[in-house]
Parts: structure tokens; C-alpha cells; sequence
């Protein structure tokens, strides 16, 4: 019995000091997407709505990975990125100043990782390269539009209203009509190990349409910290 214990806080210490021998770990990252949304005009006068466009998308995420299991490693990410734009809807009877909007995607990422090849560093650690790919699942908002902001009239769109009237009315909407959608990946990174802690460099491509407005991939790419178990 004696023998099991201390080779188990052998086991134990030997992981956090060296970690080669790592189950896994859970970390926080950072992202940026490479997207684009061009800005639009819906309607025509005396009916229209438009909006602005913008370029690129941050946020970030929770992940969890495997390294224990023979010729592959396994990762879980859950994450959110934004961006912000502003859209203006005008009537006969009423001109709506602009309003702040944004755009938003959360996503959750299962992915197989196969190392490529690797440098060690002894006791301290070392860096290693991995290539793979899986599945993701996304919820995002949709765009401000004119249909948008029918329903948010009570769908008459030449009815006087007052700024209010639709800013109230938003969160709402968006959660009754957000986008799901799933797709493929395949990412290419970096793991550079140094004692507990794990530092992660991954680009990233996903293959879902309409996660982006009108797009079928975008590429992200992310850096986070993780702590070795």
C-alpha cells in the first residue's frame, strides 16, 4: 500500500514538474476573426433601413484538452466573438438617429489534434507543432434589416415611433431569431510547455454557412494559457 501511495505522488509531482507526462489542462484564450460585412441599404424611400459594415470580430474562450491518449490529443473550446456596427431606419413619419448594433457568435468547438513533431526542453518542457480538425455548433445574430424592425412595429413600417420604442425591443428579438448552424474545421498550432503551464498559438478555419452573414468559412486565429494537469 505504502508503495502505491508514493508512486502515485511520484506520478503526481513528476506532472507538474515535467509536463510530458500531463493528462491535459484547461485554459483562457483570446481571438480575433478575419471577417468582413459590407454595409446595405434595405427598402427604398419613404421605407428604408441602412446599415454599416465592419470588418473583423474579437472575443474569447474556455478550453479543455487531452494529451493522454496515444497518437492523438483531444480539445473543447467554448467561445464568443462581436463586432459593432450602427443601422438607421427612416419613415414618412418618423427618422430614426443611428443606433448602436453589434454582431455576435458563440460557438462551441470539438476538435482531434495529431502532433507533428516536437522539441523538448528537459525538466522544463518544450514546444511541439499539431495539425486537425472536428466539428462545431454556432448560435449568432442576424443583421438589422427591414423585416427586423417590422416585427419590432408591430409589423406596420409606416407608423410614427419613438427611439425607444425599438431599442426595448432588440434583445428580445435577437433571441427569437438567432442563427444556428454547424459545420467542419481544421486548425494548425503551436504547444509550448514550461513546467505547469501550457501557452497555445492556433489558426483556425471553419466550414459553416451563414455563421458569418452571407459567408460559408472564416478563419480565426487564438492565443491562450493553460494550466497543466
Amino acid at each position: 500500500m505504502k508503495k502505491i501511495i508514493v508512486l502515485s505522488l511520484f506520478v503526481l509531482i513528476n506532472g507538474l514538474i515535467n509536463p510530458v507526462f500531463s493528462l491535459g489542462g484547461i485554459g483562457l484564450y483570446g481571438l480575433s476573426d478575419a471577417i468582413t460585412v459590407g454595409a446595405g441599404t434595405d427598402g427604398t424611400f419613404p421605407v428604408q433601413l441602412k446599415r454599416d459594415g465592419f470588418d473583423g470580430a474579437i472575443g474569447g474562450g474556455l478550453f479543455l484538452y487531452v494529451d493522454a491518449i496515444p497518437f492523438i490529443d483531444l480539445e473543447a473550446n467554448v467561445e464568443m466573438a462581436f463586432n459593432e456596427y450602427s443601422f438607421q431606419f427612416k419613415n414618412v413619419l418618423s427618422d430614426l438617429p443611428p443606433v448602436d448594433f453589434g454582431w455576435a457568435r458563440i460557438s462551441t468547438y470539438l476538435t482531434v489534434r495529431r502532433k507533428l513533431f516536437g522539441l523538448s526542453i528537459p525538466v522544463l518542457g518544450g514546444i511541439k507543432f499539431h495539425a486537425g480538425g472536428g466539428y462545431n455548433m454556432h448560435s449568432s445574430t442576424p443583421l438589422a434589416d427591414l423585416d427586423m424592425v417590422k416585427t419590432l412595429l408591430g409589423g406596420d413600417l409606416t407608423t410614427s415611433f419613438e427611439d425607444s420604442d425599438l431599442e426595448s425591443e432588440l434583445i428580445d428579438f435577437l433571441k427569437d431569431n438567432k442563427i444556428d448552424a454547424n459545420g467542419f474545421h481544421f486548425q494548425v498550432g503551436t504547444q509550448f510547455k514550461l513546467l505547469a503551464l501550457n501557452l497555445f498559438l492556433n489558426y483556425r478555419v471553419t466550414m459553416a454557412e451563414d455563421v458569418v452573414p452571407g459567408e460559408k468559412s472564416f478563419s480565426s486565429l487564438w492565443l491562450g494559457l493553460a494550466f497543466g494537469i
